[in-house]
């Protein structure tokens, strides 16, 4: 397939770019304490700049030394001293053929620090930076928001001598600027409180400020929610006024994206959201406007972010995640080769969850090497051994890929069709990130030289191959039913439920952790089905969750009309249904279907003793090792391979 208008040489201001593929910011956490440029993260903007992509906006920057740094290890542009290390980092993406641009921002009361000061156009606080350390925000004085102004500007000015091609205000996601243009998060009464143009003049005035500090030539964008998406917040129409006047005032690019995050789903919206949420936006903005618009948001498949190119939607497109995922994404899509492509999940997992917000550095569920880049490279094996991977799920795909670059002689057993557990995603629009990793991980195992043998492989088996390794992906059984289920049921597994086979009518899914939320919104999606989710926990996902699941997902079964009994144990199933106890009493809910989605138990560690003891070299990874997300089939898989 060709993506032809994706890469399209583009223009920002006086900045010629090689294609309309840009980098959205992600925070890595890779800058030294004092906000002064790493190895780390040299090595990750060069990475980025060598797969390919046009435009490369840095991480979110701080600008003073006040309260504007809001994270973690995040680099600064606050004193003369962070020059050098930016200027550094600039001529190694420079080198790579690709632009780049630095993005300035101030926290705002989104300082996940938690710390005082946390300055604000208000004392509206978000409760989960209050949680923190129990610090609300100070609404800024009139002499603050002068000093913050001034703070852009010279901000602006430094990156201007650090060689940046443009630079960035980062005036949407809840931001302080933000914090200034929504309702929901402004409640002053002065000359920045109250009408449209009392709340956006803070980010007028910074914009006036950074063009009054470096040339006219130096490009200048403003990204910007289309929306928060709080009822009593920013409206689409002062949006698209706003980009109006921001043209007016010199800027050269509008950036659009939408949501904070109070409201995760929209700003880094997870795999149960549709893709391109922000879109209806910017094409309100696009033709009020003559400079370029960037779309951002969710654009994780070349296909899409061609389509919203070739159709004018949008004048280029920004990548966040998807470029985690697999950092030569523009470089395989420019060469029609989009299976290659390792796709971003959507899943918050590797780089929220387990990254930022345990205070590390970024991560990725399916990229191990993100942040740490050369660090793990895949290196020719020095001597060639016949391995074995039992198991073709996703670990074991990963695994035989890995071998396979390495020069060993794989060969991968596998008695049912490759992709394991994630297999149920395929058709289902609402688990279309999880299938586009399927179609990637047996695509990448089909393209190598790697002996698929449809068979279950025994210890006997494999001590008779004369194998010298093995990897076992067997994964994790389903865990069984610990009440009756009469044999005229009609009783399937979450993991059997495929969109080639929809069920119809009323279906009971036992079981509200992630697996049967996720199972009652596909079957929701199929249309002609009333489902309900039976959980005897409290709450739905009680287990170790994604917490943006947690916070969002049971949103999203509301709006797809699943119902929800919490607190309902099933003491039996049969042919009138399931059998409930709740509240001291016994009822039975009709079912025509009922889906078990229980989870699963260890797996026995018997095939990896008996290969052990055999004295052959044996790695467990992924749901046989404990059962775990794609994160942990993906990780598990990347080191264990590097080892054999």
């Amino acid at each position: 397939m060709s993506f032809d208008a994706l890469f399209r040489p583009g223009r920002i201001g006086t900045v010629d770019i090689r294609n309309r593929v840009l980098k959205s910011p992600n925070s890595t956490a890779t800058a030294n304490m004092d906000g002064t440029i790493s190895q780390r993260t040299v090595d990750h903007y060069r990475r980025l700049g060598e797969g390919g992509v046009g435009l490369i906006m840095t991480e979110y920057t701080y600008v003073d030394e006040d309260a504007s740094k809001a994270i973690h290890n995040q680099p600064g542009m606050s004193r003369h001293e962070h020059i050098a290390g930016w200027g550094w980092l600039v001529d190694e993406v420079h080198a790579t053929g690709a632009r780049i641009g630095l993005q300035l921002a101030h926290g705002g009361r989104q300082k996940f620090l938690g710390t005082a000061p946390i300055k604000s156009a208000s004392s509206s606080s978000w409760d989960y930076v209050e949680a923190i350390a129990g610090v609300i925000p100070e609404p800024l004085t009139v002499d603050e928001i002068d000093e913050i102004v001034a703070a852009f500007g010279a901000a602006a000015l430094r990156a201007y001598k650090a060689r940046f091609d443009l630079v960035e205000v980062h005036a949407g996601h809840g931001y302080m600027i933000t914090n200034f243009l929504s309702p929901h998060t402004n409640s002053r009464t002065d000359d920045y409180g109250g009408s449209f143009a009392n709340r956006s003049r803070i980010l007028i005035r910074i914009v006036d400020a950074i063009r009054a500090e470096v040339p006219r030539e130096f490009p200048l964008s403003v990204r910007v929610s289309v929306t928060d998406y709080e009822p009593d917040g920013i409206p689409i129409e002062e949006t698209v006024e706003l980009c109006r006047m921001l043209e007016a005032h010199g800027v050269d690019v509008i950036h659009a994206s939408g949501g904070h995050h109070d409201l995760m789903e929209w700003e880094v919206s997870p795999w149960f959201n549709g893709r391109a949420p922000h879109r209806w936006g910017w094409e309100k903005i696009k033709p009020a406007v003559s400079i370029p618009v960037i779309g951002s948001g969710s654009l994780v498949a070349p296909e899409l972010a061609n389509e919203i190119i070739e159709s004018g939607s949008a004048d280029f497109v920004s990548l966040g995640r998807a470029m985690l995922a697999d950092p030569d994404w523009a470089r395989k899509a420019q060469a029609g080769r989009q299976l290659e492509i390792t796709p971003c999940i959507r899943c918050n997992d590797g780089c929220l969850h387990r990254g930022l917000d345990k205070g590390r550095s970024v991560g990725c569920t399916v990229n191990p090497s993100v942040a740490e880049e050369g660090t793990f490279p895949i290196l020719p094996t020095h001597v060639v051994k016949r391995v074995a991977v039992v198991g073709g799920g996703p670990a074991g795909l990963r695994s035989a890929a890995i071998l396979s670059d390495r020069g060993h002689r794989v060969r991968l057993f596998e008695s049912d069709e490759l992709g394991g557990m994630l297999l149920h995603a395929r058709g289902s629009t609402v688990k279309q990130d999880i299938a586009a990793l399927v179609d990637h991980l047996v695509y990448e195992v089909e393209h190598r030289d790697v002996e698929v043998v449809r068979a279950r492989a025994t210890a006997a088996d494999l001590r008779a191959s004369g194998v010298d390794a093995v990897i076992v992906a067997t994964g994790a059984p389903l865990r069984e039913a610990d009440f009756p289920i009469a044999d005229e049921v009609n009783a399937v597994a979450a993991v059997h439920v495929r969109a080639d086979a929809p069920l119809h009518g009323r279906v009971v899914v036992i079981g509200g952790g992630l697996q049967g939320c996720e199972t009652a919104l596909r079957i929701a999606e199929m249309g002609g089905t009333e489902v309900t989710v039976l959980e005897q926990q409290d709450s739905l996902l009680t287990g170790d969750e994604v917490p943006y699941d947690v916070m969002k997902l049971p949103l999203f079964l509301d709006r797809a009309g699943v119902r929800v009994r919490t607190g309902a144990r099933v003491n039996a199933v049969n042919a009138d249904g399931v059998v409930v106890a709740q509240d001291d009493r016994e009822e039975v809910v009709a079912a025509d279907t009922v889906v078990l989605a229980l989870g699963r138990r260890p797996a026995s560690a018997d095939l990896a003793d008996e290969l052990r003891a055999a004295g052959i070299d044996v790695h467990v990874i992924g749901s046989a090792q404990r059962p775990g997300r794609v994160y942990d089939a993906i990780h598990t898989a990347f080191f264990a391979s590097r080892l054999v």
